[in-house]
């Protein structure tokens, strides 16, 4: 599943991992409120207001979003279009053992 979202700095693509899209089918409220995260980062306005960190400790680099309990892990992909693949979203504890089986 694929969205895409434009600002004033920078359109971007955002793309589930079948993970991901099935936490927010039953997460539409989090899947909202990381929509607009998303956007503030990308845009500029308030990115102070998003609780966002890299990752440690992997090869490729992740970041994660925190969202209340929840937590939403993605990767940026540069190009033309900023596209933002979503990996995992889940409570702390189980997003982070998932984060095993990236690569």
């Amino acid at each position: 599943m694929n969205s895409r979202e434009t600002g004033r700095a920078a359109s971007f693509v955002i793309q589930y991992t079948k993970a991901a899209d099935k936490f927010f089918r039953r997460h539409e409220d989090v899947k909202t409120a990381y929509i607009q995260a998303l956007r503030e980062v990308m845009t500029g306005e308030h990115p102070e207001r998003v609780d966002l960190k890299r990752i440690q400790g992997k090869h490729h680099v992740y970041y994660r979003i925190r969202i209340g309990d929840w937590r939403v892990v993605y990767a940026v992909i540069d190009g033309k279009v900023i596209v933002i693949q979503t990996l995992l979203a889940g409570s702390r504890g189980d997003v982070y053992k998932k984060m095993d089986g990236l690569k």
